[in-house]
């Protein structure tokens, strides 16, 4: 109330069943005149005699205090992150005082700024009226707190009293009327009576005194009554006179929902700062929930900032710890939330040395994908990890796991972060059951709850039953190269590599040239000469080593990126190593397998290099086809020394026919040595359309063209034959292959989108 600036006064009330009710007021301008005074038209300044007709004020004087110049307030508000804080003069402080009066509001005072200037202007009412009080002394038996009296025939030499006063304290003393002999009877009975509570005080000693010689006196405090009087907080030292109740250590709590509740299907009740209700163990029972006996309560958290932090909110029916800002009761706060219950199994409590015997038959019940004993029996909240179930035949967990576990609303699921701190089993795991999504660093195991099951291997898994992506948009490298210590984006080896595949692809392009075959594009360049899709002033191959040996600065990210189109191999201690484009890299030193169960599908927009130091292979198990839009080249044996099979080309067909067509243009075969065509089964047939020839470098040849054999021979013929035959003329025709003029592209696209490898031609 007296933060409020509202005072109170007791007032006769028959219908009270105490006779008596009590009176809150806000304006002290506005209370009842004192009977005496209204029925007399004031209250006389006069000395107080039996033959006065009427009760009397005997004495009035001021009291001046020395106060301050100014009051301030200030409090800090959460909500909006700045301190309210309001300063106003104070009247009759003394002339230019530059004290000060502080008045310490706390934490979230003021709901806004008007209620701060309200508050000030309430403490400096209240301080103003502490400085200029009157006090008196009358016999007037009507004088109480909270009325106010007109003050007659006052003196008015000096500073001459208010005409009105309004009293705020009246110290009564009376004795009863009896006579001598009586009261003294009384006084041996029942003792003497008590002392005057502040006897030393003058008005005390002479209120006492006027009781004792007329049965009654009071002495007043009063104040101007045009003056607004307020309560005072504290005295003079600074001391709280009415202090509300501390709350100085901590409480636990149970949250409640919505509704006040402990239970239900609602998961997390909650305001948009995050705050939430509680009730506390000493408030009614949870069969009469009341959602409204609690305010909200801020959450305290570990780290919290302007849009960043960690969130915990507890659920309902956790149970939490309450902390009290200041000591404030209005003041509460969550400090954090607290386990409760009975877990099952573990080592009971022995109060008073009592003899009992653990029971750790169900810890041993627990598997690789089983937990076991993680319920808990008081119908509470268990942690998700402890120690009770150590041991290779239990749980096998010496508490060394801790981390954060999450409840999936309204289901079983979760996601965990977990650290397994076990001696020599380090393990880090980020997984949700969603999907069975995992993360596992370090010693892999299986867990099961507070399980912790077999070994699985040491590394690093990544594992999921739905689908996964890992995106780069800059570059990724994924290599099996140790580097301890060494850049993210370091690629020395593949960068070895790569300069040996440059070198391999330049050798043999040089050597496809030398041997009129098709030179490699990827070395020579696509479309004209040194140029790429990568870079348009180098090779496929050049570029591909360009940016892999990129290096950039390493003083901030935005210069880094903006340096990697640059592709520049500077070396330095301020630049790092990154790729100059966005390419995917895989490296291994011992190997690379890439397996599929059905198929395996290579697509580039521009040039495909496979390369190897030693030998490539192919092996299908169904049927095998290369297709061209240009040119085949195949070259074999273009480097000395490096041929280990008894033929450098072979192009054998184990079963079936093997057909090698030209359909536009000549097919040369053509042999240092010798040539040899050889059936082993049927016929060699030699058929053209035009003209066949047959010659050797001596002059000799066969030609047969139209209906005609001419054969030439500056040597010798020879004809060895049991028999020679010449008989009369015939035509025997040689049906001769008929290949297409064009191809049809619309045949091809149906049989494409058919899946079929023929198509119709033109």
């Amino acid at each position: 109330m007296a933060e409020e600036g509202l005072g109170w006064r007791l007032q006769e009330a028959a219908p009270s069943p105490g006779g008596h009710q009590l009176v809150v007021f806000a304006d002290s301008t506005a209370q009842p005149q004192d009977p005496s005074s209204a029925q007399g038209g004031g209250l006389r300044y006069h000395r107080s005699d039996a033959t006065e007709a009427a009760d009397s004020v005997l004495a009035i004087g001021a009291t001046r205090r020395l106060g301050s110049g100014r009051l301030t307030v200030l409090s800090e508000d959460f909500k909006t992150r700045q301190a309210r804080s309001a300063q106003l003069p104070l009247h009759g402080g003394g002339r230019q005082s530059l004290r000060e009066v502080y008045e310490p509001v706390g934490m979230d005072a003021f709901a806004s700024a008007q209620a701060a200037d309200r508050s000030a202007e309430l403490m400096a009412q209240a301080h103003e009226a502490q400085w200029s009080p009157w006090q008196g002394r009358s016999t007037v038996r009507t004088l109480r707190a909270g009325t106010w009296f007109t003050l007659t025939q006052a003196p008015q030499q000096g500073q001459a009293p208010p005409a009105q006063l309004l009293l705020t304290r009246v110290w009564h003393a009376g004795i009863n009327n009896l006579p001598v002999d009586v009261r003294a009877a009384v006084q041996s009975q029942l003792g003497a009576a008590p002392a005057w509570p502040d006897a030393s005080a003058v008005a005390a000693r002479s209120t006492w005194a006027q009781a004792e010689a007329v049965g009654y006196g009071n002495a007043f405090e009063a104040v101007d009554r045009q003056q607004p009087w307020r309560p005072v907080l504290a005295d003079g030292t600074g001391a709280r006179l009415h202090p509300r109740p501390t709350a100085p250590g901590s409480q636990s709590a149970i949250v409640v929902g919505a509704d006040g509740s402990t239970g239900g299907s609602q998961e997390v009740h909650a305001d948009a700062l995050g705050r939430i209700r509680v009730r506390f163990h000493f408030q009614h029972a949870a069969s009469a929930p009341a959602a409204q006996d609690s305010t909200w309560l801020r959450v305290a958290q570990r780290y919290a900032g302007p849009g960043v932090g960690s969130q915990f909110l507890p659920r309902i029916g956790q149970e939490v710890l309450v902390g009290f800002l200041e000591g404030d009761i209005d003041r509460p706060v969550v400090l954090g939330a607290l386990y409760n219950g009975k877990g099952e199994a573990g080592v009971p409590a022995t109060p008073g040395g009592t003899s009992a015997e653990a029971d750790t038959g169900l810890y041993a019940k627990a598997g690789d994908g089983r937990p076991s004993a993680q319920g808990n029996l008081a119908g509470g909240h268990a942690p998700a990890w402890h120690g009770a179930g150590g041991g290779a035949d239990n749980h096998r967990n010496a508490t060394a796991l801790w981390g954060v576990q999450s409840k999936e609303w309204g289901g079983a699921g979760h996601s965990r972060l977990v650290f397994d701190d076990s001696d020599q089993q380090l393990r880090l795991q980020l997984a949700t059951t969603q999907a069975a999504t995992q993360l596992n660093l370090g010693h892999l195991i299986h867990q099961a709850d507070n399980y912790r099951g077999s070994f699985r291997g040491e590394g690093f898994e990544l594992r999921t039953d739905a689908w996964g992506a890992v995106r780069a948009s800059s570059g990724l490298w994924l290599s099996s190269y140790g580097r301890s210590g060494g850049p993210a984006g370091e690629a020395t080896q593949p960068s070895a590599l790569l300069s040996q595949l440059q070198t391999l692809g330049k050798t043999f392009s040089q050597a496809a040239g030398t041997h009129q075959t098709v030179k490699l594009a990827a070395h020579e360049g696509v479309g004209q000469a040194n140029h790429s899709q990568l870079i348009a002033e180098q090779a496929p191959l050049p570029a591909l080593l360009t940016s892999v040996k990129t290096t950039v600065p390493g003083t901030a990210y935005a210069d880094a990126k903006g340096a990697a189109a640059e592709r520049r191999a500077s070396p330095g201690d301020d630049r790092v190593p990154h790729t100059g484009d966005a390419l995917l890299g895989l490296a291994a030193p011992a190997g690379i397998g890439v397996v599929a169960g059905q198929g395996l599908s290579w697509s580039v927009g521009e040039t495909l290099t496979l390369a190897s130091g030693a030998g490539s292979e192919a092996a299908i198990a169904g049927d095998a086809r290369l297709h061209s839009g240009q040119a085949i080249g195949v070259l074999a044996a273009a480097v000395d020394g490096g041929q280990t099979q008894a033929h450098s080309l072979s192009l054998v067909s184990g079963e079936g026919a093997l057909d090698v067509q030209a359909q536009s243009d000549d097919v040369r075969v053509q042999s240092k040595e010798g040539l040899k065509l050889i059936s082993a089964n049927a016929d060699v047939a030699l058929a053209a359309g035009k003209t066949l020839h047959l010659a050797v470098a001596g002059g000799a040849s066969v030609t047969i063209e139209g209906g005609n054999i001419t054969v030439a021979c500056p040597g010798t013929i020879t004809v060895q034959a049991s028999k020679k035959s010449f008989v009369g003329p015939v035509n025997l025709g040689y049906g001769l292959p008929l290949f297409p003029e064009s191809v049809c592209v619309e045949c091809m696209l149906k049989a494409a989108a058919k899946g079929s490898p023929f198509a119709a031609l033109q």
